[in-house]
């Protein structure tokens, strides 16, 4: 019996897909869900620290007052040019992801929904939760790799299927 899933996103669509999926699961057979989004590594993209600029997403303050921190006391963006800053937009983004996702689980029917935000690698941090959820089932998306790109590249969803300790459904 079903009785905790686990669901990872990305907020692409292969992860809704998933997040869909594992919804539905959950409404039909009462189990607990939780959603998670792994945090990226590295810099976000520019498109990304520009949306949280503008959207006033991440405010990093400066350990040192500049002027950065001053004009952030008024409402504009402190220093972007601060690796802080990285971290604060990657953690909101993601933060956003894990909520919109467990919302719509819970708009799907899934009663019981939790949302977890954790950093590493992502099948590492995947297989992690699941083991310390005692998860009954893990949900992922497929990015759709054919099988050539898919074995040079390798998946997340392969590692995750691969050495899950409990059964794995891949949603395409």
């Amino acid at each position: 019996m079903i009785k905790k899933i686990l669901v990872s996103t990305d907020g692409s669509i292969g992860g809704g897909n998933a997040v869909r999926m594992a919804a539905e699961l959950a409404r039909d057979t009462g189990a607990e869900l939780t959603v998670l989004h792994v945090l990226m590594h590295g810099e976000p993209p520019e498109a990304l620290r520009h949306m949280a600029e503008v959207e006033h997403l991440a405010r990093h303050q400066p350990k040192h007052e500049t002027v950065g921190e001053a004009l952030s006391m008024v409402g504009l963006p402190a220093n972007i040019d601060d690796p802080g800053f990285d971290h604060e937009v990657i953690h909101s983004i993601g933060k956003r992801i894990a909520e919109a996702a467990a919302a719509q689980a819970h708009d799907l029917g899934a009663a019981s929904v939790a949302s977890e935000i954790v950093k590493g690698d992502i099948a590492d941090a995947i297989l992690d939760t699941a083991k310390h959820l005692d998860a009954d089932l893990v949900v992922v998306g497929s990015r759709g790799l054919g099988r050539f790109s898919g074995l040079l590249m390798g998946s997340v969803s392969q590692k995750v299927s691969q050495l899950s300790e409990c059964p794995c459904l891949i949603v395409k």
